[in-house]
């Protein structure tokens, strides 16, 4: 049976925030194109803000999600806990949250369209609670929007996350028999995709298991890369964006890259006795800042930020940062606050982590 080492359950535990974070960033990534089209805005980014800012977003931090499809493939694979104890398990961590955070961003976006003052923020007619039909309320859950997220877009991760769990029993009995089969189609998936978004879900998650099966840590395989060699392969994607634009796509290769570079960076973490402790202690309010953050309170600092801060010149970084680190400390803080306030609920709203 595979088995979790203290040392692979520590450097996960290490990421979980850190990454977190990475998401907050992807989800405030303005671009020139939203602000000018879809928002109407007078923006003009210098290049050099607009390449760091897809160094963080579109490098550093496509590796955020397909890590935790990894993590969660490879914890459950070596837990081994039987099929009605792991839907127990799932309903509590995933299932509960996701229907406890529709129903309050449901209600948040009810209340603040209909208040005068706040009305100006729900633009999106996709958002308008009032106007929703009977499919509609259905789709809350499975694919609200034009690009087929739930209501709580980021719960994308969670829905096609319990989608692989319910099936893992049939992926495990195909990945022990046809292994090279489900390889192949990993591979596929990832670099073709998959409807919803399941390309990169299946291929992770299935990459957990096999790291699992064949007791393969990849945190060992990320320590013989040297620091050096992380920061030539970070530069060659950065500097491949610059020089192909949209004409060659390099994500699937940034993600990979960045994959390797936080398991390396795990390392760094729980070497360091207080970093880690801080980083084991944030951990805990992870699910709670990821379920938090958006569509309500970071889209509501972001659109804030529009109007207050001039979108030109230095002030770009500027608006990319400051909604970020505010959403991450306020989000962070109501978890906290509501931890000690109300464990019970908390638990609901973080899916007893």
């Amino acid at each position: 049976m595979p088995t979790l080492t203290e040392a692979d359950s520590k450097r996960i535990t290490a990421l979980r925030f850190l990454l977190i974070m990475f998401v907050v960033f992807i989800h405030n990534n303005l671009t020139a194109d939203n602000a000018i089209n879809y928002y109407h805005l007078a923006f003009s980014e210098p290049a050099v803000i607009t390449h760091f800012k897809f160094l963080v977003t579109n490098v550093l931090g496509s590796a955020a999600v397909p890590l935790f499809f990894l993590f969660s493939g490879y914890l459950q694979f070596c837990k081994a806990d039987s099929y009605p104890i792991l839907l127990k398990k799932r309903a509590k961590s995933l299932f509960v949250p996701y229907v406890a955070w529709t129903a309050v961003t449901v209600v948040l976006f009810f209340a603040g369209q209909s208040i005068p003052n706040l009305s100006s923020f729900f633009q999106n007619e996709n958002n308008i609670v009032r106007d929703w039909n009977f499919l509609d309320w259905l789709n809350l859950f499975w694919t609200h929007d034009s690009l087929r997220h739930p209501l709580v877009y980021q719960f994308w991760f969670l829905r096609d996350l319990m989608v692989l769990i319910l099936l893992s029993p049939l992926l495990k009995f195909l990945a022990l028999k046809m292994p090279f089969l489900v390889l192949t189609a990993m591979i596929l998936s990832f670099v073709n995709g998959l409807p919803l978004g399941f390309g990169t879900a299946f291929f992770f998650y299935m990459a957990g298991f096999f790291f699992a099966e064949h007791k393969i840590s990849f945190f060992s395989l990320s320590d013989k890369i040297k620091w050096k060699e992380f920061l030539i392969l970070l530069i060659f994607v950065l500097l491949a964006k610059i020089a192909f634009a949209e004409k060659i796509q390099f994500f699937g290769l940034a993600t990979i890259i960045s994959c390797l570079f936080f398991c390396k960076l795990s390392k760094v973490i729980i070497e360091r006795e207080r970093l880690f402790a801080l980083t084991k202690y944030l951990s805990g309010f992870s699910f709670f800042l990821y379920a938090i953050h958006t569509p309500f309170l970071g889209t509501m600092l972001n659109k804030i930020s529009y109007r207050i801060i001039p979108l030109h010149g230095a002030w770009c970084l500027v608006q990319f940062l400051l909604p970020c680190l505010i959403c991450i400390a306020v989000g962070t803080g109501i978890g906290i606050a509501l931890k000690k306030i109300a464990p019970p609920l908390f638990a609901v709203f973080s899916g007893s982590r």
